[in-house]
């Protein structure tokens, strides 16, 4: 062989190699990027799934755990988008929601939960207590001598304080009106269908100065009888509420203090005493409204007290219901004209039997059947119409989680499973409340009273 063939044998020889090795160390690089990228796909995973973990997220465990029993479900306050219907739209909702933090890899069942109580949370709806029949009952069956509370008793006289809440906050509007206009109104319609032998009277309070720091003093002090104690005269009633505008600060526990002090010149032994507090918010003047009501509980004067919530959150709820509670009286929330107007009807019931008695047309006969079918049904059907817009709002809601990229599928599955398991609770015990107040339709108070403590796990008088 010669020795130019030799040499060209060889460098075609060394060529190959050399092609093989960079063949090797560019699949060798290859692999390297992809285990690259799949390192680098786990951390992004990693980072998704810490993401997801409660301790980055304190807020979550700032609200109630979602309830499990009936009695929870009719104790868990409403949220702040109770009574308000969501749309995408709607930029205050939106804008809550948008907060909630986003679940973009894996979580567990813990933050699920926390997140889905949370969202409970902003849209749960107030379903009444079945004891409100009980207090309905009282109302119904004033002055029948089943019933031994005195304050229900036939007297000679009969008063009605009404309070109302003048505080900035009463300038929100519901439905295109404020809650101060659509509050004169339901005072106003209540006022006009007393008897005339009864006496009312208007109490306002937070009517001065503003909501700012500067001004607290002078409007904690702005506690004010602007109608006092006489038959119902339209003209001067509707000037005295057309003077109060809503302006500054809260002081419940000095107003009702104050209402003490009006009826102290109408001891109970003489006179069936009310009292109407109509607030939409808590105690912002460093009182303690609770500790003023027990003491008009034991007071001589013994007024049947109704706090009425309207509109109001979750912590206004709590406080104003111990209240009411402390008072041996009734709490309702509202959130329109027609729920004021139903909640001040009571008084009505009562005025009117008090006018029959006063007239003798009224005789002391056994206790009138009351939990009537219709009344029933009322309570039932408010029950259905807000488990249905509660359900409606929470599915609304996580669906434009999801849509939003916000919620993964999984996320998405088990919120969805949650809202549609409440409505089914829910359902069911509407079902068993109906139940029960068929069964108790045709009691006595004391009989109907025992019954729906036993059933729904109260002690209340």
């Amino acid at each position: 062989m010669s020795k130019n063939l030799f040499i060209t044998i060889l460098v075609i020889c060394l060529s190959f190699a050399i092609a093989g090795c960079q063949s090797d160390d560019d699949k060798s690089d290859g692999s390297k990027e992809a285990e690259m990228k799949n390192e680098s796909s786990k951390v992004n995973e990693q980072e998704k799934d810490e993401k997801n973990q409660l301790s980055n997220y304190p807020e979550l465990f700032s609200v109630p755990d979602a309830p499990k029993t009936m009695e929870e479900v009719i104790d868990y306050p409403a949220g702040p988008y109770a009574n308000a219907k969501f749309e995408k739209n709607n930029e205050e909702i939106v804008k809550e929601i948008n907060q909630l933090p986003a679940i973009k890899g894996s979580a567990d069942g813990e933050f699920l939960e926390a997140y889905w109580n949370q969202l409970l949370s902003l849209f749960a709806v107030d379903y009444k207590d079945p004891q409100i029949m009980l207090e309905k009952l009282k109302v119904k069956s004033f002055g029948s001598p089943e019933l031994e509370d005195p304050r229900y008793q036939f007297k000679d006289n009969l008063n009605v304080e009404i309070i109302l809440d003048a505080s900035g906050s009463m300038k929100a509007q519901v439905k295109e009106r404020t809650k101060m206009e659509l509050a004169k109104e339901a005072i106003d319609t209540f006022a006009s269908s007393l008897p005339k032998e009864s006496k009312v009277a208007l109490r306002v309070y937070g009517h001065k100065g503003t909501g700012s720091d500067k001004d607290k003093e002078m409007s904690c002090k702005a506690n004010e009888k602007v109608y006092d104690f006489q038959s119902y005269d339209t003209s001067k009633l509707n000037q005295s509420l057309n003077g109060v505008e809503a302006k500054g600060w809260t002081p419940v526990a000095a107003s009702l203090r104050e209402a003490h002090k009006d009826l102290s010149q109408f001891p109970a032994e003489q006179n069936t005493n009310i009292i109407f507090l109509v607030s939409d918010g808590i105690e912002t003047c460093d009182g303690n409204p609770v500790e003023v009501a027990k003491s008009l509980k034991d007071s001589s004067v013994k007024p049947i007290v109704n706090i009425i919530g309207f509109d109001v959150d979750a912590e206004g709820q709590k406080q104003l219901q111990d209240v009411a509670e402390n008072a041996s009286g009734s709490y309702a929330n509202v959130y329109d004209l027609d729920e004021l107007n139903s909640e001040f009807n009571r008084a009505e019931e009562i005025a009117k039997q008090w006018e029959s008695w006063k007239s003798k047309a009224l005789n002391n006969n056994d206790l009138e059947q009351y939990l009537n079918t219709s009344e029933i049904s009322e309570f039932t059907y408010d029950w259905s119409y807000k488990r249905i817009k509660e359900n409606n709002n929470l599915l609304g809601v996580i669906l434009y989680l999801k849509d939003k990229g916000e919620l993964t599928d999984e996320a998405y599955s088990y919120l969805s499973d949650k809202a549609k398991r409440r409505q089914k609770d829910v359902f069911k015990y509407s079902k068993d409340i109906k139940s029960e107040l068929h069964k108790v339709n045709d009691a006595s108070y004391e009989e109907t009273k025992s019954l729906i403590n036993e059933k729904f796990n109260k002690n209340k008088d």
